[in-house]
């Protein structure tokens, strides 16, 4: 057996490393894997191989869930934060700053980008354009008590005013 582990060993090592000892040489050898005095059926020491997976796909379990998790903090804070939130130009920077630089918290990354990126002239039009659609949707509303001009007007009252 040792001739053949000696022959597999120089066919792998192809003259690569010639220093080794050679099958019949004093060294250290081996360790014995058959033991005389088990059986096929024992079962070896330790967590069964059941155990071993199940705790394995818990842990795997709530560490994915702690990862999203983060994740979604991470980016809520970047995004949401004060001059950053409602700015698209921002925003969109925010975002691929905090994709690209997975190591910088979400409070940083909105520090950097309100520091670093010019806010939007749209955001200011945005506030603008809220004001002029609020003040044109007055229109439609109606006045309370007050009665436009011509209400309760009925045809017959038209058609006397026409002298028809």
């Amino acid at each position: 057996m040792s001739t053949l582990l000696a022959t597999i060993r120089g066919a792998m090592l192809a003259d690569n490393e010639p220093d080794l000892p050679e099958a019949g040489a004093t060294g250290a050898s081996a360790p014995n894997t058959q033991e005389s005095g088990m059986s096929g059926s024992q079962t070896p020491a330790g967590v069964p191989q059941a155990d071993h997976d199940a705790a394995v796909t818990a842990a795997e379990t709530r560490g994915k869930a702690a990862g999203v998790q983060a994740a979604t903090e991470r980016l809520s804070a970047a995004l949401g934060a004060d001059g950053v939130k409602g700015d698209g130009v921002r925003m969109a920077a925010g975002l691929d700053l905090a994709v690209k630089s997975p190591g910088m918290s979400g409070a940083d990354v909105a520090a950097f980008i309100v520091a670093n990126v010019a806010a939007s002239k749209l955001a200011a039009d945005a506030d603008a354009y809220d004001a002029r659609r609020v003040a044109g949707a007055g229109q439609a509303q109606p006045q309370g008590d007050k009665k436009p001009a011509g209400a309760g007007v009925t045809w017959s009252d038209f058609r006397a005013k026409r002298g028809k």
